[in-house]
């Protein structure tokens, strides 16, 4: 989604201003408790949705926020996890340049359109099922670009994050559905 407003004079300049460009996407989906606890406080959370594309950034922050606040836990740590081989949890800021930037960047450092040993079922004899994907390339960037869980610290009921950083969840594969596990901790 993008959309021009008003123009803003820079200078001796007139220059468009863009606006509610963004790239990011809030995730829709269903979250249920998986357990729970109040001695000490604890609250694991999963929620299912549906990806939407490969590169596809789903900002979780929010609904961290808000299980954080469910937990009850004043001090302590969240971790979020996927159990997916082809996602990633990222920290990182919300701005539609970077996110086009490192998409390119993907593009550059893990083609799509090269060879893949993993999808190679004439000599990959593990691991296999009858709708496999060919996703070498997915595996690969995951690898490359970050981790199945981040762990972050509650100080005071707030999760401590930078002033830009937000949680993603980035489907680095193809739409499918996919799972979110927020865990958090302490008293």
């Amino acid at each position: 989604m993008e959309q021009y407003s008003s123009p803003v004079l820079r200078g001796d300049t007139t220059v468009e201003r863009r606006t509610a460009r963004r790239a990011t996407r809030t995730p829709d989906g269903t979250t249920s408790v998986l357990a729970e606890s109040s001695q000490p406080a604890m609250l694991t959370e999963v929620t299912h949705f549906d990806s939407m594309e490969a590169g596809a950034f789903f900002d979780f922050t929010d609904l961290l926020r808000d299980s954080v606040g469910r937990s009850n836990v004043q001090h302590g740590q969240v971790t979020i996890h996927t159990p997916h081989t082809t996602t990633t949890i990222v920290l990182n800021e919300s701005e539609t340049g970077f996110i086009k930037d490192f998409r390119r960047l993907m593009d550059r450092m893990v083609p799509t359109d090269v060879y893949y040993e993993h999808d190679d079922h004439s000599v990959r004899t593990e691991n296999l099922q009858e709708d496999e994907f060919i996703n070498g390339h997915s595996h690969c960037r995951q690898m490359m670009v970050g981790s199945s869980s981040v762990t972050i610290p509650i100080v005071g009921g707030e999760v401590l994050l930078g002033q830009w950083q937000r949680v993603f969840f980035l489907e680095l594969d193809q739409a499918r559905p996919r799972r979110l596990i927020m865990h958090s901790q302490g008293v």
